[in-house]
């Protein structure tokens, strides 16, 4: 079971957070742990090898992207170390989420049970280098699943507080520089603040000097927002349109993952936001679910789709 698996499995749960949770998740990220300098992270011993593999680990995870190198070593000291016994019930479904977790050695099982039926439905398991837990932290949301010890587990733990305060600062200051791009986007303009905040988690920036950022004909799986800098988009070789800074390319691939309409080149140094479709579809659920309250421009980007108009 990967990662994505693991994350993809918290949607329903962090949908019901939203609903009920909205003010504790302000309350807790940007009020109670307001105060870093009080704050002084925990440092549990490892081996260099140990701290390199948990590094390796927490960098695959885009909540982790916007943290800077330092403060990532600082996150890498303070995970702890235990030994977990076959049948071990690490995570109970429903309940708050207290820590994150990373495999060193050993197999988890993921099982899920319908509040409708009671059934348990078995969704796989996570071998060494799983990560699993990080969304029920970020979101204030209950846990998704159950997670139990197939086999004795060597695990890494991360508490709430130290997750807090090292992620807090540098998620606020992209939320911040994110917010207003996001809103310009058109299939996005219609989500409240909450969704546009959890989407400005996913975005990673990326650079492109004088070189394709996206190729016509490829399948088109992200949509990138320009931050700095210019680009074009070419269909067949011909010049159809110039983007610059706040500008926006490739949002049909949030709905439907179609070929490439044109290509889009760097023109000089251009710096981009990407947002991959795997991630909104993490975080939000179904394109269509998210959509819904803006019908007319989902229909309205469909036609533009069928008339390869826009990439």
């Amino acid at each position: 079971m990967s990662t994505d698996d693991i994350d993809a499995i918290s949607a329903e749960a962090i949908r019901f957070a939203r609903a009920r949770n909205r003010v504790s998740i302000s309350a807790e990220v940007f009020g109670a742990y307001n105060n870093p300098d009080l704050f002084v992270a925990p440092v549990h011993e490892k081996t260099p090898e140990q701290a390199t593999r948990i590094k390796e680990t927490v960098l695959k995870c885009f909540l982790f992207s916007s943290v800077d190198a330092k403060d990532i070593d600082t996150l890498v000291k303070a995970f702890e170390s235990s030994d977990v016994s076959a049948g071990t019930k690490v995570i109970q479904q429903g309940d708050p989420g207290d820590k994150l977790y990373l495999i060193e050695s050993g197999t988890a099982r993921f099982t899920k049970t319908s509040a409708a039926t009671e059934q348990v439905h078995d969704l796989g398991t996570a071998g060494e280098g799983g990560c699993f837990g990080e969304l029920a932290l970020m979101y204030n949301a209950p846990r998704a699943c159950s997670v139990v010890a197939e086999t004795d587990m060597k695990l890494w733990s991360l508490d709430r507080s130290t997750f807090n305060h090292i992620v807090r600062n540098a998620v606020i200051k992209k939320r911040e520089k994110y917010d207003s791009l996001l809103q310009s986007v058109a299939l996005l303009s219609n989500l409240d603040p909450y969704d546009r905040c959890r989407l400005a988690d996913a975005l990673t920036e990326k650079t492109f000097v004088d070189e394709d950022i996206i190729v016509e004909g490829d399948k088109g799986t992200s949509v990138f927002m320009i931050l700095e800098g210019n680009a074009e988009a070419y269909c067949q070789g011909k010049l159809v349109k110039s983007y610059s800074e706040g500008g926006y390319f490739g949002e049909i691939a949030l709905i439907a993952q179609t070929p490439r309409a044109s290509t889009v080149k760097a023109k000089g140094k251009c710096v981009v936001a990407e947002l991959e479709r795997e991630s909104c579809v993490t975080l939000l659920g179904p394109m269509e679910e998210c959509f819904r309250d803006n019908l007319k421009e989902y229909q309205k980007v469909l036609a533009e789709l069928n008339m390869k108009t826009r990439t």
